[in-house]
Formats: structure tokens, sequence, C-alpha cells
């Protein structure tokens, strides 16, 4: 009995060490005259929500207008779009700008589906 309990502590233990795994989110590199840009991956989900946040916070005083790039998005689900809502948002509050990069039919589907369109500020002509 003692066995499978000791196993079980390393292999908790073992999640714990491990190095972050890689991200769906990135964040461009901020040149001095270029905006920073926010990739957002083909496939993000809820797995990825967190690395999503702390991207979004870092960037949510930025001065310069923060461009969201999701012309790879093919699958976006429900918990990544109420990050951007929130992001989009607290932006515009402090007078701050979002653009978008590519918008593509995933983003724009859910976008209508849950009526959030506008809120993203998502251009009128996509």
């Amino acid at each position: 009995m003692s066995t499978k309990t000791t196993k079980r502590k390393r292999a908790g233990a073992a999640a714990t060490d491990t190095a972050t795994p890689p991200s769906s989110v990135e964040i461009a590199a901020v040149a001095a005259c270029s905006a920073p840009t926010i990739g957002l991956s083909s496939n993000i989900t809820v797995k990825d929500a967190a690395a999503l946040k702390d991207v979004l916070v870092r960037l949510l005083d930025e001065p310069a207008v923060v461009a969201i790039d999701a012309k790879s998005v093919e699958r976006i689900d429900t918990a990544i779009m109420q990050l951007l809502c929130a992001f989009v948002r607290d932006r515009a509050e402090r007078s701050l700008a979002v653009t978008w990069s590519g918008t593509p039919s995933a983003l724009l589907d859910a976008a209508r589906l849950l009526g959030v369109g506008s809120l993203l500020a998502l251009p009128a002509n996509s």
C-alpha cells in the first residue's frame, strides 16, 4: 500500500516540476516603431486561456495600438472569445485601440453566434 502512495506523490511532483508547455498565443517583439501584435494559433481553446490572459494583461495599458493577428484561427472557443471581449472593452474604456489582422470565418461565426461582433470591434466589411 505504501508503494502506491509513493508513486502517486512522485507522479504529482513530476507534474509540477515540468516546464511550461509552448503556448498557442504569441506576442510579437515590439520594435521601436511598430505596434505590439498578439498572434492567435489555428486551434485556440480553453487550455490556452491562461497564457492568453497573461499576454492581454501585459498589453492592457500599452499606449500603442495593439493588433490581434487572427488570420490563422480555424477553431476558437467561448472562453477565448470572453477574454478577447474583455480585453477590447477594457482598452476602449481607457481610450486605447485594438485592431484586427485577419478575421477568418471561424472567428466571425463565433462572434455572430455569441452576439459580440460589435464588442470585439471587428471590421464591418468582414
